[in-house]
């Protein structure tokens, strides 16, 4: 879970050996960056160095974890994002130690402390003595800009989804994920009224590679095991969500490559979640190289950053986050096949016991990854995501 030094943003990793906190400098639009880059990504300029820059920021986003997602990082630990008060554009995901979890608040002020991890400075915060918490200075909304729909014939509307299918729904199982998600799609394809012989394309998520909690296999090892040969395929986990490779499969039979596509998901999980070995044993590149190394493991970490920052900008309470676990335990009611169907009994003492309120946090956060990624199709998130789904999309009228 530490950082690789290949890139350009080594320097920041290193500096704490000598006490400083280093950020990325454009000297031709004088801008500071983070995380650093080959060029700017404001005017493209490749002059860019590096400079030392205070360490007093404060607190603009924060999330309590209890969940052992690292063996590095045993729980509870604060995951926050801070603002640094000399360079107000740049913000950082780090951890506030030195206190009680439940004392860290969005305006809380803090400075920089350097916590060695071999050769490594990891940049941590610590509350500032003597300082008094800050009014947050929110950015106002961005103002975003709303194409015009083209006049054109919209490509849902060339297309339907036909058949769906899924596996036996358990907590273990006597079978493989393979033997699961190869029941799902026979399921599928007889809900559908279709035979193996009818697919031509396929569309998986996430692919071969795998993620934590999802099974692997991918296009090839689907392929072989149904004994189909599509002209079109797409197996990638770079596509919005669970959701994605169904709208590229309603893509690709609007657009005419194929006729009848098996979409897919399996998920599997065995074990508690976390980072897995892959992310715990070899130096981390890319997007997950500022998070991992503070234990932001998982999407639950990263919506609950960005929750707080909400709930705190627009002064909604956490409540808030208990009526959509609600609701997708009432879309689960609609679902024979679901887990968790009725209402989760945690709201009704949600105002009497302040010790339950961080489990309910965490667990509502859940609730909302979950939710973001089925509450269009109105089914239980969990049932769904033990599971392998599968529907067919085919060529219908407009």
């Amino acid at each position: 879970m530490i950082p690789a030094l290949d890139h350009p943003g080594a320097f920041f990793w290193t500096a704490g050996a000598r006490g400083e906190l280093r950020i990325a400098w454009c000297a031709a639009c004088a801008q500071h960056l983070h995380p650093a880059s080959e060029l700017c990504t404001l005017c493209f300029s490749t002059d860019l160095s590096d400079v030392a820059i205070s360490g007093d920021a404060t607190v603009l986003a924060v999330t309590d974890n209890r969940h052992p997602w690292l063996p590095s990082l045993p729980p509870p630990y604060v995951i926050a994002i801070v603002e640094l008060c000399a360079a107000p554009t740049v913000r950082l995901t780090t951890n506030i130690i030195d206190c009680e979890p439940s004392t860290v608040q969005i305006g809380l002020p803090v400075q920089v402390r350097f916590v060695p991890r071999g050769e490594l400075w990891i940049p941590m915060f610590s509350p500032r003595l003597n300082a008094p918490s800050v009014a947050v200075r929110f950015d106002p909304t961005p103002v975003t800009r709303v194409r015009a729909r083209l006049d054109v014939p919209r490509f849902e509307d060339q297309v339907g989804l036909s058949g769906i299918g899924s596996s036996l729904i358990a907590r273990r199982l006597p079978a493989s994920s393979l033997q699961l998600t190869v029941a799902a799609c026979r399921a599928a394809v007889d809900d559908a009224g279709l035979t193996l012989a009818d697919i031509d394309g396929l569309s998986a998520y996430p692919g071969s590679s795998g993620l934590p909690g999802i099974s692997e296999g991918g296009i090839r090892a689907l392929e072989a095991a149904l004994g189909v040969q599509p002209t079109w395929h797409c197996g990638a986990h770079e596509v919005p969500g669970q959701t994605g490779n169904i709208v590229m499969a309603m893509l690709a039979v609007a657009a005419g490559l194929c006729r009848h596509v098996l979409c897919v998901t399996s998920v599997s999980q065995s074990a508690r979640p976390g980072a897995g070995p892959r992310a715990t044993g070899d130096a981390v590149r890319g997007e997950l190289a500022w998070q991992l190394p503070f234990g932001a493991a998982s999407p639950a970490h990263w919506i609950a950053l960005y929750a707080s920052h909400y709930l705190a900008r627009y002064g909604v309470s956490r409540e808030t986050l208990g009526w959509i676990a609600i609701a997708a335990r009432r879309h689960a009611a609609r679902n024979p096949q679901a887990i968790y169907r009725e209402p989760p009994p945690w709201m009704s003492i949600w105002r009497v016991d302040q010790s339950v309120r961080r489990l309910v946090y965490t667990i509502a956060m859940c609730r909302v990854m979950a939710h973001l990624r089925w509450s269009s199709r109105g089914l239980n998130a969990r049932a769904i995501c033990a599971n392998p789904w599968c529907g067919w999309l085919q060529w219908g009228p407009k």
